[in-house]
């Protein structure tokens, strides 16, 4: 008696195509979301260069001004033009939202917010100040969620005599532009492909076992099959040499 098999031709052929099918779709769908973090953190990059360049231009500004009354014997701390400087520097960008000159210790001496004169840069800020100094190149940082930069000022004899600082309103910080966002999204991302692709893979796993036991179970009916017919031929074989030996 036989087991009837509800699986078909057509069917058997179809479900490794639609396994497939979606492994490829879940693998492409990743490629297409990381290569867009990808290119997205490549922008904020880009972008966030620009950015210190334009501010980079106005700390040079203010810097070569105070360098230039620093040398016509005007000293940094009591110099009446430096407020009125940065303020108008302030009006001529909407990004800006203040502009600082410190003592080399990184204490305000003239700020555009006058509640910040008098006040320490915070710790990191001023390492990188300090740093920014030693190496005689701009330097950043952060002010608490804030982008700073800044530049030194020095006398005519090459020694710090303070810092130039402003802080800004960055157009690179969007919803995917972040530093902070964009590296965990991307790994994000790859995760979210490898958990699917295991997803599916976990979920045909019964079905890919039963199909391994239905052609082992129809592999064991045709060996069954087989040594039936074998012993069906050496009986007949058996009761011919009979029938011959009576003759």
């Amino acid at each position: 008696m036989s087991t009837r098999n509800h699986d078909t031709p057509g069917s058997s052929l179809v479900r490794p195509l639609l396994e497939a099918g979606g492994l490829w779709l879940l693998i492409v769908l990743g490629g297409v979301l990381l290569i867009a973090g990808l290119l997205d953190h490549w922008r904020q990059q880009e972008l966030q260069a620009l950015e210190r360049a334009q501010f980079e231009l106005t700390l040079l500004e203010v810097q070569g001004e105070l360098e230039a009354d620093m040398s016509l014997g005007r000293e940094l701390e009591y110099n009446p033009r430096i407020q009125g400087l940065l303020l108008s520097r302030l009006h001529n960008d909407a990004q800006l939202y203040s502009l600082e000159v410190l003592d080399p210790d990184g204490r305000a001496l003239f700020s555009t917010d006058r509640g910040t004169v008098g006040e320490l840069l915070p710790p990191e800020a001023l390492a990188a100040a300090q740093q920014g100094a030693a190496l005689r190149r701009p330097w950043n940082a952060s002010i608490g969620a804030t982008p700073a930069m800044g530049i030194d000022i020095r006398t005519p004899f090459g020694e710090t005599a303070g810092h130039a600082s402003a802080t800004y309103a960055s157009r690179a910080a969007g919803p995917l532009s972040s530093r902070i966002q964009t590296r965990p999204l991307l790994f994000t991302l790859l995760a979210t492909a490898l958990g699917g692709m295991a997803a599916i893979w976990l979920a045909t796993l019964a079905q890919r076992r039963l199909q391994r036991t239905q052609r082992s179970g129809r592999m064991a009916q045709i060996e069954a099959r087989l040594a039936a017919t074998g012993q069906r031929l050496d009986e007949g074989s058996e009761r011919l040499d009979a029938v011959e030996r009576i003759e």
